[in-house]
């Protein structure tokens, strides 16, 4: 059993691990003094079974650090030490009121005191099986998911683990327990590719989560801002669903609200810039983020070409959502031909998913009813002006304008996941862009694409 312990200084933690030495020797504490290091130290050295704290030391806020650890670790008995006067000035009511987890105890310490505090501590711990928090696990009976689509949600209906070797995994979020985004970039700092979901709870995960969606879309939300996570999330379930099952009536549907709330959205907000800002915040851009920052740029072309006909939005906004669907390495996202010498540096198994993933995007589209000719929009998503490009080899002349509007505006968002942003980076890439698109079938999207950008 481990437990965490913030101390102050030798003087004052010398007691309280004397104490904890004598009484409870098999129970290790891993001591930290400043917390700069605690988050690391929680995701690291853990699992904790309960948290010691010394309230004297002035370089810590109690009511900060107490909120900090449960959402890290979730909900877990708490022990604090201080003179009088620290108790009286640091320990809150909210602490107070849950006495059957939170002991607090003055000094100078009555070791019985301690030990009594430390028992109930045990007792509570064993209780909610904390120490069973490290499993053994057959990999094919989880199912992993990126570490980046964590950040999607607050909380999960479902326990999650971390691979600790290839048998053992570490359980790091609670089932309905909120975690902060703090923990996953800890793990992404560590990179940790992955998580993991036992495969029965993803399975429920999904269907639960596709049929509250469409709930979520007839409700209609309030602030128009809520949108762009709404449709991440919407674009991450149908993908997840997609490639777990199959295209059901429920992500028929849920594709149609989609299309439909996209097509508003984006209308409500003048400044596009705005929309990709919010989701390309970061460059490891996840498939979530390039399909809805496509969708959106799709939208914005259309409406300055002048068309208004709903095949044309709901051919570009399919294919969008399904762009990436044969890729399992989202960075795969940043290249765009099959001549990129970075190509080089994925697996074999990778290259090949690059090669086919249009085909296979393509195949998906004609399980999509009431939706017609996608598939050629997906075949051609990597064709270029100049015949360069696959599968096809086509050029500018040879490509239909519809498939030219979702090159432009996936090969448009590869390129900001590419790199890093600054306030010049939007018409960067355009310049980039027309010296290479300025031609044929390209021309009108391109003039297009141009107007979206110039109006920010």
């Amino acid at each position: 059993m481990k437990v965490l312990f913030i101390g102050h200084t030798p003087e004052n933690n010398i007691p309280i691990k004397r104490i904890m030495g004598n009484q409870f020797p098999k129970i290790k504490m891993i001591e930290v003094t400043e917390t700069i290091n605690l988050m690391e130290m929680m995701i690291t050295d853990g699992p904790f079974s309960f948290v010691i704290i010394s309230i004297d030391n002035k370089n810590i806020f109690i009511n900060e650090i107490y909120d900090q650890i449960n959402e890290t670790l979730g909900e877990r008995p708490f022990i604090f030490i201080g003179s009088p006067n620290s108790v009286k000035s640091y320990i809150t009511s909210e602490i107070l009121q849950l006495s059957q987890q939170n002991f607090v105890i003055e000094t100078p310490i009555v070791p019985d005191v301690l030990k009594k505090s430390v028992l109930a501590c045990i007792e509570w711990v064993k209780k909610e099986e904390f120490e069973e928090s490290i499993l053994d696990f057959v990999r094919d009976d989880l199912h992993k998911m990126r570490i980046r689509n964590f950040y999607l949600f607050d909380q999960i209906p479902y326990d999650v683990y971390l691979e600790l070797t290839s048998t053992k995994f570490g359980k790091v979020i609670a089932k309905d327990v909120p975690y902060s985004q703090q923990l996953i970039q800890n793990f992404s700092r560590k990179n940790v590719k992955f998580l993991h979901l036992k495969k029965d709870d993803h399975l429920k995960f999904l269907e639960t989560s596709i049929k509250n969606l469409i709930k979520i879309y007839d409700a209609k939300l309030s602030d128009k801002k809520k949108y762009i996570l709404l449709h991440l999330k919407t674009i991450f379930f149908i993908h997840q669903f997609i490639k777990a099952l199959t295209v059901s009536e429920d992500i028929l549907k849920l594709t149609h609200l989609f299309i439909d709330s996209v097509h508003e959205t984006v209308k409500s907000f003048e400044n596009m810039i705005i929309l990709l800002d919010q989701i390309a915040e970061n460059p490891n851009m996840t498939f979530a983020e390039h399909s809805l920052a496509t969708a959106y740029v799709c939208e914005n072309i259309l409406y300055h070409m002048g068309w208004s006909a709903d095949m044309s939005r709901d051919k570009l906004q399919l294919a969008s959502i399904l762009q990436d669907i044969g890729l399992s390495n989202d960075e795969l996202i940043k290249i765009r031909s099959l001549n990129d010498p970075k190509l080089k540096n994925f697996t074999e198994e990778e290259q090949l998913e690059f090669r086919d993933h249009p085909f296979k995007a393509a195949q998906l589209s004609t399980f999509f009813h009431g939706f017609s000719d996608v598939d050629f929009i997906l075949i051609e998503q990597h064709e270029h002006p100049t015949g360069d490009g696959f599968p096809k080899g086509i050029n500018s002349s040879g490509i239909t304008t519809i498939s030219c509007i979702f090159i432009l505006a996936s090969n448009f968002v590869s390129r900001i996941a590419g790199k890093e942003k600054k306030t010049t980076t939007y018409k960067e890439i355009i310049g980039n862009m027309k010296r290479i698109y300025n031609t044929g079938n390209f021309k009108d999207p391109l003039k297009a694409l141009e107007k979206s950008i110039k109006i920010s």
